[in-house]
């Protein structure tokens, strides 16, 4: 059948087709395994960024109801300042002087 030299070539051939066949094999998983790892990573990041947001809308609505708090209490002193002034009745006043910043 196979002499000592046939079955040595045989061998040097099939050899590094084997060897290449197994790091090819290797170096495939080893890939599928980073992208299968970077896919859950991923599915689990919309969990996370949905929470962030909603923590972030709440923050935005928060900081909505002091603004409107603040423009609330501005109204009613501008108002009662307003009040004031008129119930004094000191006939003619002299408009103060603005002097804005140009």
């Amino acid at each position: 059948m196979f002499n000592d030299h046939d079955l040595l070539e045989f061998l040097l051939t099939a050899a590094p087709g084997l060897l290449a066949t197994t790091v090819l094999f290797a170096v495939l998983w080893v890939r599928a395994r980073e992208r299968a790892l970077r896919a859950q990573i991923t599915q689990g990041a919309p969990n996370v960024l949905s929470e962030d947001l909603t923590h972030v809308v709440q923050a935005v609505d928060a900081i909505a109801i002091e603004v409107e708090r603040i423009s609330e209490a501005q109204r009613f002193t501008a108002l009662t300042l307003a009040q004031r002034a008129d119930s004094k009745g000191s006939g003619t006043r002299v408009p103060e002087r603005v002097i804005t910043p140009h």
